[in-house]
């Protein structure tokens, strides 16, 4: 099982390599969830990393509808972050049905043609996820992180398998939310062939950006990767 770090610094991102793990999630402001990295961030972390980058493009803090202003601005971010050695985009949105646009999801596909393309955690809030599943399969999206639409991706993990399930291989269902060093063995268990998490700090204060901690993130690297 292989295991994808949102990072929201070049400490975070550096430790996920030297730890081993397979890819990083690049973002900042984690205390909001996420948002689209500064241009410093980005310099920095894709001239001295060597595993695979994934830029989380989110312009604002909140919900997922987007205005036809904020829908340029996301087509922006996108454009900017592929002038880096990147490998893939994580992008979303969810119209006022609460489902995802397919032109909008095709258009966002031939922009990051030879990059992966992954649906993030609005899908969190679809309202009807089958068709939204099938919407991003035929939009040719690499893969969908999800918590399964529950608190955290263990209460959804039977529904993350139930969408796996149904997808046969065709796009990866990738669990995140709330994975750490005491849950991570149940996905491995479940044949899911990657998690996301940010092995943040216990305890961080609400109002402070949190760091990644490295005992936490070994220790999930050791038990998705056993035999290394």
């Amino acid at each position: 099982m292989n295991i994808e770090v949102c990072a929201n610094s070049f400490h975070s991102a550096n430790i996920a390599q030297e730890l081993g793990a397979f890819r990083v999630e690049l973002c900042q402001d984690l205390r909001l969830d996420g948002l689209t990295p500064s241009r410093e961030l980005l310099e920095h972390v894709t001239q001295k990393l060597e595993i695979p980058v994934h830029v989380l493009i989110r312009p604002r803090p909140g919900d997922f509808h987007y205005t036809t202003a904020e829908i340029k601005l996301i087509e922006q971010e996108i454009e900017f972050a592929k002038s880096f050695p990147i490998s893939g985009i994580v992008v979303g949105h969810l119209c006022t049905t609460f489902q995802p646009d397919f032109l909008l999801l095709k258009e966002w596909r031939d922009q990051c043609a030879k990059l992966e393309l992954t649906f993030h955690r609005a899908f969190d809030y679809v309202s009807d996820p089958i068709s939204a599943l099938d919407k991003l399969v035929d939009a040719g999206f690499d893969r969908i992180l999800s918590s399964g639409q529950a608190s955290n991706a263990l209460q959804g993990i039977n529904q993350l398998q139930s969408w796996q399930s149904y997808l046969d291989n065709r796009i990866e269902i990738m669990p995140g939310g709330g994975i750490h060093h005491k849950n991570a063995h149940h996905f491995l268990e479940k044949g899911f062939n990657t998690i996301h998490l940010s092995a943040k700090q216990i305890d961080t204060p609400a109002n402070e950006e949190p760091t990644i901690d490295p005992a936490i993130l070994e220790r999930v690297i050791s038990i998705a990767q056993p035999n290394v």
